[in-house]
Parts: structure tokens; sequence; C-alpha cells
């Protein structure tokens, strides 16, 4: 798997899944230096805008080298940016993961929690994963201690595989649902 065919916009019923683009770079700046959001990763602390525009840059390059990444949700009653969810390829220092494995995650503004639209996110994207990229296994990699992504992760039927150490000394969760498993759930696809 190197590439796939071009991705549109996914709808759900609250949420437009827009492929990742440059106009979203002050919002995932804002995001990424809110410490609600990045307490959850790595060393738990805000991004500085250098290193979020380096992370933002390199989620561009994923979608032009493979044709699918991270995808702002956007709430489609009000246009309101809330965040984003993605598929990418797991990172070189995930060494807990086979190399090429497919990672689904999602980063949410404070206002949006709690209100579903993580799993709604995540249940589009999985089911692009495995119908439109053609992915054998998603994997989620999650801090041990945030009870709300393992709520979502299991929600779009993930199952803990195992725990390991992040690069900062954190218990990082891994769950995971494999091709077999998701066909098994009657998923209603993209269609």
């Amino acid at each position: 798997m190197t590439t796939v065919a071009h991705a549109a916009t996914i709808e759900t019923a609250r949420l437009r899944l827009e492929p990742w683009s440059e106009d979203r770079l002050d919002d995932f700046v804002r995001l990424a230096a809110d410490p609600r959001v990045t307490g959850h990763f790595g060393q738990g602390s805000p991004w500085s805008r250098r290193r979020s525009e380096a992370r933002f840059a390199e989620a561009l390059g994923h979608w032009t080298r493979y044709g699918f990444g991270w995808r702002s949700a956007v709430d489609r009653s009000s246009g309101e940016w809330l965040g984003f969810v993605g598929l990418n390829f797991a990172r070189p220092e995930s060494i807990e993961l086979a190399p090429r494995s497919v990672e689904i995650g999602w980063w949410l503004d404070p206002s949006a929690w709690g209100r579903g639209y993580a799993t709604e996110g995540a249940i589009a994207l999985r089911d692009e994963g495995f119908e439109r990229v053609a992915v054998d296994r998603l994997w989620a990699r999650y801090q041990a201690a945030n009870k709300a992504s393992a709520r979502v992760a299991e929600k779009i039927g993930m199952s803990p595989d195992r725990v390991t150490m992040g690069r900062h000394g954190e218990e990082m969760q891994l769950a995971s649902l494999s091709r077999e498993q998701w066909e098994r759930m009657g998923s209603p696809g993209l269609t």
C-alpha cells in the first residue's frame, strides 16, 4: 500500500471531515497550544508554534504521499472547526508498531468534548481505513490514563492489545481492530 485514490470530504450526521489543508494551520496551532488537549500527549505540555508547524507540515506531506491522513472535523451546522480525526502511518518513533502500521486518532477542542464528535468522526475514519485505504488492521495509541480516548476506541470496535511505555515514560495503551473483526460488525461503510 503506497498510495490510495484521492479522498473527497466525508460527511456524517453532524460533521464534515475535510482532507487536511494549509488553511487550517492557525486552528491547529491554537489547538496544540491548549494544555487541556496536549496534556494527553507525550510530556503533557502545550506545543510551541514551531513544533505545531512542523507536525502540521508532516501531516500535509502524508496526504500528498499517500492520499489519506488527518481530516479537519467541522461542525456541519455552524461551520466551526472542532479539531481533527485522522489516519496515518505510524511515525518512526512508534517503535511498538510494525512499519507501515496505520493508526487512527483524534484531537478535538475541549468545547467539543463529551458530545460524541470524536466517536462519530472516528467511526467514519475507521470505515475509510478498511474500505478506501484497504488496511488489514487499525491501531490506536493513547495514554493509558486517558479514559475518554479509551471509550472512543472501544465504541468504534477496538480492543486493548497491550500497554507500552511512551518516549517520555508515560504508559501508552495500544488498541486495535482487524479487518475480520470490522467485517463481523456489519459496518455500514462510507457509501
